[in-house]
């Protein structure tokens, strides 16, 4: 298992959340239910992730876990979220946990196939416009900082983050063409409780259960990830 050290204002650790491997080959609908026992309010697993191994025999008959995702607690998500702020682009889906979600595993494991990341690549043409005395290009989406290919004038100072790009102000009113790939979107999935109301039934609000999302978010959002 890994672990990661909660320090006090003097550097010195006060406690360690350790991650707990969970193999998620054959699993049953009564595996599944303690998996998300374990991460309830009050649970063992409440501020510790956990991570999602499938296990498969290699092609020299060799038994490897390859991890597929990480679930944490609300809790344990919403502290993640307070300590990085918005540094992670994200889509947030919702499930809820019903029994044709966990029945033998089908619909959990083909929710988590649908973790990876996507990128897009735009190629088109941009005025460059005056904002407060400064050329700039509006891309409207985050960028990867090394994809940028800018053809027409060359930007001073770019912000991947935003998807702006500012310009000398000689430039405005240039038609320049720019080709980018998009920052990564991940789909972190929301699943749910279920109540015994109707899902759209007026002022009903279904706490989420836990977050499901792809293993690339342990680095940027600081999840110790064990070595499966």
């Amino acid at each position: 298992m890994a672990q990661i050290a909660t320090r006090n204002l003097y550097g010195m650790a006060t406690s360690f959340t350790t991650t707990q491997i969970v193999n998620i080959r054959a699993t049953t609908e009564n595996q599944l239910i303690q998996i998300f026992r374990n991460i309830r309010p009050d649970a063992i697993y409440e501020k510790k992730p956990l991570a999602l191994v499938q296990t498969k025999i290699s092609d020299t008959h060799r038994q490897i876990n390859i991890l597929k995702a990480l679930m944490v607690s609300p809790t344990y998500w919403d502290s993640l979220i307070a300590a990085v702020g918005i540094a992670v682009t994200r889509q947030i889906s919702t499930y809820s946990l019903t029994s044709d979600f966990l029945l033998n595993g089908d619909r959990f494991n083909r929710l988590i196939s649908r973790l990876a990341p996507r990128q897009d690549r735009y190629d088109k043409s941009y005025e460059i416009v005056n904002v407060g005395g400064v050329g700039q290009v509006d891309l409207g989406l985050p960028f990867v900082a090394s994809t940028l290919d800018v053809v027409g004038a060359v930007p001073m100072v770019t912000f991947p983050s935003t998807g702006i790009l500012q310009f000398a102000l000689l430039d405005v009113g240039t038609i320049i063409d720019i080709a980018f790939v998009t920052a990564p979107v991940y789909s972190v999935v929301k699943i749910v409780r279920t109540h015994d109301q109707p899902v759209d039934a007026n002022g009903v609000v279904h706490p989420p259960y836990a977050y499901v999302l792809h293993p690339l978010l342990a680095t940027p959002l600081g999840i110790p990830v064990p070595p499966v």
